[in-house]
């Protein structure tokens, strides 16, 4: 796996995430690492479906960015598998709770978004660090929004979405 690109993506199971996993899996030797919740879900059904790069493969783990412990877990079946280094990660997976004024966001909503958005990169980043370091151009990705901006919150009128924003400008402390 020493000429392997590895590249661990999160949220694969749909949307981003599942559109970048499918960009990958064409090319030749690389090793897509998808974190699902479900299995069954049909973007999974088609993930698992879709055209390889020759020496190419795709393996799936379970990761819910809420649950801490998850990325760890996941990281121990990435190295059972064989993989020795990962040379980009991208941290997608996210929350976008419901739309609704600072006055009246529900405070667990926010919590939540916190814990995923956030904190769960932050756990995604410390279990994947010594992988990413045995790679010779490695690469941690998050995905973010505008809408985490505070310099640009009144042009993107940010703060109707106070629970997602909050999250969102957390994570790009952490990215940066």
């Amino acid at each position: 796996m020493e000429n392997q690109l590895v590249v661990v993506i999160t949220g694969a199971g749909r949307g981003i995430g599942n559109s970048l996993a499918q960009a990958y899996l064409p090319r030749p030797n690389c090793t897509v690492v998808g974190s699902i919740r479900d299995e069954k879900a049909s973007c999974v059904t088609e993930l698992k479906t879709s055209p390889k790069g020759s020496g190419s493969k795709l393996l799936l783990v379970k990761i819910k960015s809420s649950v801490p412990g998850d990325a760890k877990r996941a990281a121990d079946e990435i190295k059972a598998s064989g993989i020795g280094h990962i040379d980009i990660v991208v941290a997608n997976a996210g929350i976008s709770p419901p739309i609704v004024s600072l006055e009246t966001v529900n405070l667990e909503d926010v919590v939540g978004a916190f814990n995923i958005n956030a904190v769960g990169t932050i756990a995604l980043y410390q279990t994947c660090h010594p992988l990413l370091e045995k790679s010779l151009n490695a690469k941690f990705v998050s995905i973010s929004s505008a809408a985490g901006s505070i310099g640009a919150m009144e042009s993107y009128n940010a703060h109707v979405a106070p629970a997602y924003c909050i999250s969102k400008a957390a994570l790009n402390w952490i990215a940066m």
